[in-house]
């Protein structure tokens, strides 16, 4: 007998590795605190310059329209009656969609930049 329903999933994470590899007390109240990322999601002028251009070659628009296809056009996913799966739902596809708007706002943040340096270089050439 196999010892349980996942058999594969109770090798990998034994019960005697768990233990040996259980977190101070100190580690656990951490765990229920959100995890510290950068507020910062602004991916800088060259970057934003390098995703307009790569949005206007056929390979470069190709791919941005798959990714949008993933992200902020995917419908919201068809979940059950019950309020939670629904909030868990939502979240999900929120989410996925901040990724797609994030780098549409770079895109169109490198065309602005890319618009005022082609300004600059054209006063100063006249």
């Amino acid at each position: 007998m196999n010892g349980g329903p996942f058999p594969f999933s109770r090798q990998m994470m034994a019960v005697d590795q768990l233990l040996g590899a259980t977190p101070s007390w100190e580690g656990l109240n951490q765990a229920f605190f959100p995890a510290k990322v950068a507020d910062n999601f602004d991916p800088g002028d060259d970057m934003k310059q390098v995703l307009f251009h790569f949005n206007n070659t056929a390979e470069g628009r190709r791919i941005i329209e798959w990714i949008c296809d993933l992200t902020v056009r995917a419908p919201f996913p068809h979940v059950g009656s019950m309020k939670e799966s629904a909030a868990l739902a939502a979240a999900k596809h929120e989410a996925r969609t901040a990724v797609g708007y994030a780098m549409l706002r770079a895109i169109a943040d490198g065309e602005q930049l890319w618009k005022q340096q082609r300004s600059q270089a054209d006063e100063k050439s006249t």
